[in-house]
């Protein structure tokens, strides 16, 4: 393993701001594609989904063109996914491991906060997430996340 991760560092740093942005846009594709394509999903919710299509179909039941949160013209509702303190940890030149907080605002202010913690992988010249564990430690109630994740998450079979 190379004692200097600074590109690897700056390639995940860049996976995930592409996560974060394509999840507030509503670009399902987009998030999908900054999973491998074995990759598994896991949310506190209770969700466990694996492969990239089976994600995408996740994706796309909660921020997708259907998403329920959808202005009556269409446009998308305020939500910006912040992340905080992250820790990288490389397995070997081609594995890492993530650990990064996060905080979500909403139309409602502070939705929901909590944790991913990530394997990454390195596939052709970017870093792509292997595994996903999103723990959501705090909601707020109203919150996008109790309206729409938690809904998406009961009609994803397990």
């Amino acid at each position: 393993m190379s004692s200097d991760n600074t590109t690897a560092r700056v390639q995940i740093q860049r996976t995930m701001a592409i996560y974060c942005t394509c999840v507030d846009s509503g670009d399902a594709d987009a998030v999908a594609d900054t999973f491998m394509p074995e990759a598994r999903l896991e949310l506190s919710s209770g969700t466990k989904v694996a492969g990239r299509e089976a994600i995408r179909a996740f994706y796309t039941s909660v921020v997708g063109a259907g998403r329920p949160d959808r202005l009556p013209d269409g446009t998308i509702a305020l939500l910006r996914h912040n992340l905080t303190t992250s820790r990288v940890e490389f397995i070997d030149d081609n594995r890492a491991q993530g650990w990064t907080y996060f905080m979500t605002l909403s139309r409602f202010g502070m939705d929901h906060a909590g944790r991913y913690i990530d394997t990454f992988c390195r596939h052709g010249e970017r870093w792509l997430i292997e595994d996903r564990r999103i723990v959501v430690e705090w909601y707020g109630s109203p919150s996008w996340y109790e309206q729409v994740r938690l809904k998406a998450a009961n009609t994803v079979a397990r």
